[in-house]
């Protein structure tokens, strides 16, 4: 069975000359922590900061290429309750935590953020 997978940027990297992270990503990787069970149950792929993100490019286009982007298993023809999906390429996904964590709840039984 195909799996939904989940982009997210290295924890660490290089900008403006300082250490950065991704506060996004971040807080996917708390939300990973908490529900460990999500590491089997999804692909995680860990893309540079630098653009562009050929992992993502080739999935989505060029203007698909944030982190943390989910894509989903399975084409969504109606995004219902889950407003935040788009579309590209024939591929349903969400972008940024909030959303990704909402969706990710209501699909596994999870606690959603507020």
């Amino acid at each position: 069975m195909a799996k939904d997978t989940l982009y997210l940027l290295h924890p660490h990297f290089e900008k403006d000359g300082a250490e950065r992270f991704c506060p996004d990503c971040a807080m996917m990787e708390g939300y990973l922590a908490t529900y460990p069970a999500l590491r089997e149950i999804l692909d995680i792929v860990r893309v540079d900061y630098a653009r562009p993100r050929a992992a993502l490019v080739d999935r989505l286009g060029a203007a698909h290429q944030n982190a943390p982007t989910l894509i989903l298993a399975e084409a969504s023809g109606d995004a219902g309750s889950h407003g935040e999906i788009q579309s590209a390429n024939g591929l349903s996904f969400l972008t940024d935590a909030r959303p990704i964590a909402r969706y990710l709840a209501a699909k596994h039984g999870l606690a959603a953020p507020l």
